[in-house]
């Protein structure tokens, strides 16, 4: 099965620190990691390394940063063939890390400039969406219901209206699940998703799995991380690659949580790690 992944394509900055900045402060830090991001090209990454069949859409700059990302992406097998390339700096995010705390500033840039190119759809089974170009996804969520394509909501969408009523399933976190629900327990604000198919990552590790009135928890084993950045996208991709196994909820949650582990202990959204061997297996 293809996936294809729709959204944010970044450029990263990210900056370990001992400590948040206080006001005013001018503070240093032992280095710098620089690399890409963006929550639907980590996924598509994330998704290639598992051996997937996935794609990519939205754009990046004309400049070093946007043709560099877009050669990391085809290095891995992931089809880039929905990604536009404009006048615009590459979409690009500042994150200042420390453990599980962190800090993100992103400035869009090429993000909201991507065109629709139907032609990406052709083979999917599933379509993940999460960026900033809110008309274009909805554009390509439109297009996959029509075809009879699963469409997953990720995290960077969930502001758009138009975007969530096409929306057959949620990969988000347990503060994104609060604030599009209301609620503040975490069981009741999943169910009330009434999604057909659904996963809210837990502050603590593990997460929600839901498939309509089917409800489980997915226990993982307590780390202490890192780096979080990029673990969310990791999840994604570990769920989806299940998802088009056919396997059950809380496989798909297992295998979320494992891939999402070993990010959190990287720097970076795609630091250099060895996939599981639970997900190298099939």
């Amino acid at each position: 099965m293809k996936v294809l992944c729709a959204g944010n394509l970044n450029y990263d900055i990210l900056l370990p620190v001992d400590r948040m900045p206080d006001h005013h402060e001018k503070m240093d830090c032992q280095d710098a990691v620089l690399g890409f991001g963006g929550s639907a090209a980590n996924t598509a990454y994330w998704l290639a390394r598992l051996g997937c069949r996935v794609a990519v859409a939205g754009a990046v700059g004309d400049d070093a940063p946007g043709r560099e990302h877009l050669a990391s992406l085809t290095s891995v097998g992931v089809d880039t063939a929905g990604v536009d390339t404009v006048d615009i700096t590459s979409g690009t995010a500042v994150v200042l890390s420390i453990g599980r705390d962190k800090r993100m500033i992103r400035a869009a840039g090429a993000n909201r400039a991507g065109r629709f190119h139907e032609e990406v759809l052709e083979g999917c089974g599933v379509v993940f969406l999460s960026g900033a170009n809110g008309p274009l996804l909805v554009q390509y969520a439109q297009a996959a219901r029509k075809r009879g394509i699963m469409v997953f909501c990720g995290s960077g969408c969930l502001g758009e209206e138009s975007i969530l009523k096409q929306a057959d399933g949620f990969l988000i976190n347990s503060d994104e699940l609060e604030g599009l629900t209301g609620l503040h327990d975490l069981e009741d604000g999943i169910m009330a998703l009434d999604a057909q198919s659904a996963a809210v990552t837990l502050p603590t590790g593990g997460c929600l799995v839901s498939e309509r009135i089917h409800l489980a928890k997915v226990e993982a084993p307590s780390v202490e991380p890192v780096d979080r950045t990029g673990a969310g996208d990791a999840f994604a991709a570990g769920y989806l690659a299940a998802y088009g196994r056919g396997e059950s909820p809380e496989v798909r949650g297992r295998w979320g949580n494992l891939l999402a582990r070993e990010v959190l202990m990287g720097r970076g959204a795609r630091p250099e790690i060895e996939i599981p061997e639970e997900l190298r297996s099939w």
